[in-house]
């Protein structure tokens, strides 16, 4: 799993594989008969990796507590779909726009309080509770995919293996409904950095259209409030037509 201390170690890809890519791809032009401009759809599912947190001394949908404890969350689907331009043989890249709706699951807690704003402090034990709440996140991300391999043979099938890095940002709000029977209705929103390292295989069903499906592992800069950052593990399958 990533963490902050990942973060230089991905951002030094992205640079490294811009640099690449300037080095093997002649200047593009950009020229919508050529094939090389492509629009893609993909949807899948979305897993958000339990979040750690930490009450003592925090503001967190507007209420206070106090206590350690873990959250966890069911898995969501995803919808999302970008442009891209292919520069040469080996690289490409994209602008792209995704959104996932995830709702909670429930919450582990070592036990502690909890005083919504306005209402009588809850004071909980040791144990697991369910959570009704939801994470709307919509994310906007550059990405640079490599195709360094070419065509393979996989089980008879000639597929392209693929691998990439995207960087941009995920805004997102967070909607705390209830905490077992305590009623929260509170809500945290914010928009952050996001980054993805991302790995998948190709299938050219025709010269315009290709078929994929993609593995993507993000991290993005949620951490606050006592809250660890968030990471995501993300699979589709992405339809691209090529134009």
């Amino acid at each position: 799993m990533l963490r902050k201390t990942g973060v230089g170690f991905l951002l030094s890809l992205v640079f490294v594989l811009f640099a690449y890519s300037s080095a093997v791809a002649d200047t593009p032009v950009f020229n919508s008969k050529d094939g090389k401009v492509y629009a893609s759809v993909n949807v899948g599912l979305t897993i958000l990796n339990d979040l750690d947190f930490d009450l003592a001394g925090q503001t967190s949908h507007g209420a206070t507590g106090t206590g350690t404890g873990t959250a966890s969350f069911d898995t969501a689907v995803s919808f999302g779909g970008a442009i891209g331009y292919v520069i040469s043989d080996f690289v490409r890249t994209e602008l792209e726009l995704g959104y996932q709706k995830i709702d909670y699951d429930k919450v582990d807690l070592s036990g502690g309080t909890y005083t919504p704003s306005g209402a009588a402090t809850v004071t909980y034990a040791a144990g697991a509770y369910n959570v009704n709440g939801e994470i709307d996140a919509l994310t906007v991300s550059t990405n640079v995919i490599l195709t360094p391999l070419g065509n393979k043979t996989l089980l008879g099938v000639s597929v392209t293996p693929l691998v990439g890095v995207g960087i941009g940002f995920v805004d997102w709000e967070d909607e705390l409904k209830s905490v077992d029977t305590q009623t929260v209705n509170g809500t945290e929103e914010d928009t952050d950095l996001l980054v993805s390292i991302m790995a998948g295989l190709e299938y050219t069903s025709s010269q315009q259209v290709t078929w994929a499906i993609k593995y993507r592992h993000s991290w993005a800069d949620t951490g606050k409030d006592g809250v660890d950052d968030a990471e995501m593990d993300n699979i589709v399958a992405n339809l691209k037509i090529a134009f």
